[in-house]
């Protein structure tokens, strides 16, 4: 019997036993999965506050390059709060924990509860603090003195009989330790629904239904889809507007996908005023908006006036003051064209973020007005710093531009309205660029005594004129008696070809012309003979500019100091022109400037709700950290060899294991100690 018996155990034991099946529910209430799903949310929370959200596709292309930007784009790492990835990880976070509290709330309620008076007198010689003696002191003394003790230490107390006659008096502190676990699963189940309820998943589904699409296109509003309209009654949004002093809206623009949505407002926001002051660096110090709501439900607008961190509140609305910008600006433009031989410009009245389209000789373009800056903050230099003392140096007014083509082709211009001092000098500046990634390439116009740019118009007007240009050498230096027709008539046409060649690129153009026609032998000898050529040419036209100013008269050619260096800054300047791209210069004549507010309007229900989920988890994580259960039994037995002796034993349990907590222990048994060593007259104390 005994061998069979051993041959089953040993087969037994040799049997491969399979794990248990893991149910679905053990997977979703796991501690693996909830901790995945936390770290993958603290990722995209990192990823979300370093990149910058929301931006225009443009931006992000240029700071990550195409490849990059379509790759984070693909990932929804420009928009991660509204990725459906992250959605997803809220639902199963929220699944998650709801589970776990599902199968753990229980036991940990009845815990809350439970004062386990009804363990063994083994058990509690296995807890981790356990002293046990003997003593004559009574058992109904002992465990009234074991309660009182217990309840004046803060303990709720609970006493057991037993049938041998032994007495468990059990007690318990800090139960609410365990609300510490309940709070913070709750509350991340209350946060997940309050940020599920504040994100786009019924967009989502609307769009995964074919009921939502976002608009792409630069349209005008009543050209924008039905589909890419939201009503006002969406439950959660977050969008911005920009309206100019004076205005006022009634729709927001939410940034969705890769283009737009446009969302209804159950009320009018009219911009009554916008203020912006500023620090020396340039850097804006404060920007306010006087605001008035109109609503419907309203008997009277409500008027406010909102900065930065003091947004206006109505309802489950919250208007914030985020940005400011140009909100059209009214200018009169000159136009000059840089190869006309007039100067007579082309005035044009318009504002800013209006394209005005420009018949030219050299074809069609649009000029796009994209922006107006009133201050320009750069530092100074150590001229500027000798005069005004400051670091920094306003250079003024700009506009902002583009010129585009009927190809696409687009160039971008920053001009400043006033001049700035370079070395001395009074410059206009203007910078070009053809991609939005290229620092400005400037050309300094130099101004004249008036401060102006009429001079430098007149005399590139008379260089794009080769026919007055050569009646103006033939007035001032006449055919001689010993100069035939014939090497007049060359001389004239050599200069003409000379403007000509400088008009169009400047000296380096006279130099290539002269290595791509020349024979090398002769090249250095005609280099120099053309460019004194050129040079004569060229102060001969600037003298006729001077005397039709009436700065000289005459044959007086004596000539300022202040005329000579204009006269080489020009120079300098249209020698550049063939870098400028179309051969057009707009002057601001005057502008009137007409700020925008930007807005940011929320519509968060979930707000509170993620509030108040964040107070419980608060809440959870002070009783956790800061509240310690503790369990006390003094159990008392009478002892079978020995009559009127008893066996007492003290047990203690802590659910931190604390420096204190042996201390503690150690202070409680010594006071059992000594009650049970004191005669049975004398009273009992409780310190």
């Amino acid at each position: 019997m005994t061998d069979l018996k051993t041959q089953i155990n040993s087969q037994s034991s040799n049997k491969k036993v399979s794990p248990p099946v893991k149910k679905p529910g053990s997977f979703l209430g796991s501690m693996n999965l909830a901790v995945t799903l936390l770290v993958m949310l603290s990722i995209a929370s990192v990823i979300g506050t370093v990149l910058k959200q929301g931006q225009a596709p443009q931006d992000y292309i240029v700071q990550f390059g195409p490849f990059w930007a379509d790759v984070f784009n693909v990932l929804g790492l420009f928009n991660v709060y509204g990725a459906m990835w992250f959605v997803l990880v809220l639902i199963f976070l929220l699944i998650s924990t709801s589970v776990c509290v599902y199968r753990n709330a229980p036991t940990f309620i009845k815990d809350m509860k439970q004062f386990s008076e009804k363990l063994s007198h083994t058990a509690l010689k296995h807890q981790p603090n356990h002293i046990s003696f003997v003593t004559q002191m009574p058992l109904e003394k002992q465990q009234n003195y074991a309660s009182a003790l217990l309840q004046h230490n803060g303990y709720k107390t609970k006493t057991y009989r037993r049938e041998d006659g032994s007495v468990t008096v059990a007690g318990l502190k800090g139960s609410w330790n365990r609300l510490g676990y309940l709070f913070t699963h709750i509350s991340i189940i209350i946060i997940c629904l309050g940020a599920l309820l504040d994100s786009n998943l019924l967009l989502k589904y609307r769009e995964l239904t074919g009921n939502l699409q976002a608009e792409t296109r630069a349209v005008s509003l009543d050209e924008i889809d039905q589909k890419s309209w939201l009503s006002a009654d969406n439950l959660s949004f977050r969008g911005s507007i920009n309206i100019p002093e004076g205005g006022d809206a009634d729709i927001l623009f939410l940034p969705y996908e890769e283009g737009f949505l446009v969302q209804q407002l159950p009320f009018k926001i009219v911009n009554k005023n916008f203020r912006v002051e500023y620090y020396d660096t340039g850097m804006p110090k404060s920007f306010e908006s006087d605001l008035i709501l109109i609503a419907p439900e309203l008997d009277k607008p409500i008027e406010a006036t909102i900065a930065v961190n003091h947004p206006l509140y109505y309802k489950n609305y919250a208007i914030y003051q985020s940005s400011f910008g140009d909100g059209g600006t009214e200018l009169q433009l000159k136009i000059h064209a840089l190869k006309s031989p007039r100067t007579t410009p082309l005035k044009l009245e318009t504002t800013i973020n209006r394209v005005e389209p420009l018949k030219t000789p050299d074809g069609k373009f649009n000029i796009e007005l994209n922006d107006f800056k009133m201050h320009n903050i750069v530092p100074a230099t150590e001229e500027q710093m000798a005069q005004t003392g400051k670091k920094m140096h306003n250079n003024g007014p700009t506009i902002i531009f583009k010129v585009r083509n009927e190809q696409g082709k687009a160039w971008e211009y920053e001009n400043y309205i006033v001049p700035s001092m370079q070395e001395g000098r009074l410059f206009y500046m203007t910078g070009v660029r053809t991609l939005n990634s290229e620092p400005f390439r400037y050309m300094f116009i130099p101004a004249d005594e008036k401060r102006s740019k009429e001079r430098f118009f007149q005399f590139l007007a008379l260089l794009n004129n080769p026919v007055e240009s050569v009646e103006i050498f033939s007035r001032l230096y006449p055919k001689g008696e010993n100069t035939t027709d014939e090497s007049y008539q060359l001389q004239q046409n050599l200069l003409k070809q000379l403007l000509i060649l400088f008009r169009a690129k400047g000296y380096e153009g006279i130099k290539h012309f002269i290595e791509s026609s020349i024979p090398s032998e002769d090249q250095e000898k005609v280099t120099q003979y053309y460019f004194q050529q050129v040079s004569f040419a060229l102060q001969t036209l600037y003298l006729e500019v001077l005397k039709r100013e009436g700065v000289i008269s005459g044959h007086d050619n004596d000539i300022s100091d202040f005329n000579k260096r204009w006269f080489e800054d020009a120079l300098r300047a249209i020698s550049s022109l063939s870098q400028y791209g179309p051969p057009m210069y707009f002057e601001v004549e005057n502008f009137t400037q007409i700020q925008s507010t930007g807005l940011q309007i929320t519509k968060s229900p979930g707000k509170n709700i993620v509030y108040f989920g964040s107070a419980m988890l608060i809440i959870g994580v002070f009783f956790l950290f800061y509240v310690r259960q503790r369990r006390v039994w003094v159990h008392i037995k009478p002892n079978d060899k020995k009559a009127n002796n008893y066996e007492t034993t003290v047990a203690a349990k802590d659910n931190k294991n604390l420096p204190e907590t042996k201390k503690e222990f150690d202070t409680f048994a010594n006071k059992i100690l000594m009650f049970n060593q004191q005669t049975f007259d004398k009273p009992a104390t409780l310190d």
